[in-house]
């Protein structure tokens, strides 16, 4: 395996695993559920008044996401959605629908139905990988739930081997909306 394919695949795992702490921060971790007090019954060595133990609390859900919170889901979001290969499925878009907002999910689905239909040829590779730079901010407006970056990347072009390899930087465009308390990404848009 050469240099640059495993640097290639290390790059890979590495956001895989940020996107997925960011999945378990966002949505498991800050889920609060109440847990009741659980008593035993009382024996007659043992009042009921004595018998009683607490459960632990569940983590406390962090009420209120910040900006850069949000600048770092833009981010790990656009170097996952800008991370391609034509043998993957589609997988770059299908695993991030957890993070769109409804009319960024119909406008996903139908691209990949579109795009999938066509029967386009995968014999021979081609893969772009992105890793985001900078992400400055637009506009974010927490009272009316909307928020805009830039995400400066890096990104990377193969066709067929790693000596085909092309370097380029490009730019998205990350829409944000709050939707029903969580912020969803509603439009994403690579500028040329």
């Amino acid at each position: 395996m050469t240099g640059k394919k495993l640097l290639a695949i290390l790059i890979i795992i590495f956001a895989l695993i940020v996107l997925i702490g960011l999945i378990y921060f966002m949505f498991f971790a800050s889920v609060r559920q109440e847990q009741p007090t659980v008593s035993a019954p009382a024996t007659e060595e043992q009042p009921a008044e004595t018998v009683v133990r607490e459960v632990a609390p569940a983590p406390v859900r962090k009420e209120k996401v910040t900006e850069e919170d949000l600048k770092r889901l833009a981010a790990s979001f656009v170097e996952r959605y800008g991370s391609y290969s034509n043998q993957s499925g589609y997988a770059n878009i299908r695993d991030l629908e957890i993070f769109m907002s409804p009319a960024m999910k119909f406008w996903a689905r139908n691209y990949i139905e579109q795009y999938s239909s066509q029967n386009r040829q995968t014999d021979i590779y081609y893969g772009i990988t992105t890793k985001s730079v900078v992400v400055a901010t637009q506009q974010f407006d927490e009272d009316a739930g909307t928020a805009e970056f830039t995400v400066k990347t890096q990104r990377q072009e193969s066709t067929g081997v790693s000596a085909n390899a092309r370097a380029f930087q490009q730019s998205a465009n990350v829409v944000m909306v709050k939707e029903g308390g969580v912020w969803k990404v509603e439009k994403v848009k690579w500028e040329e």
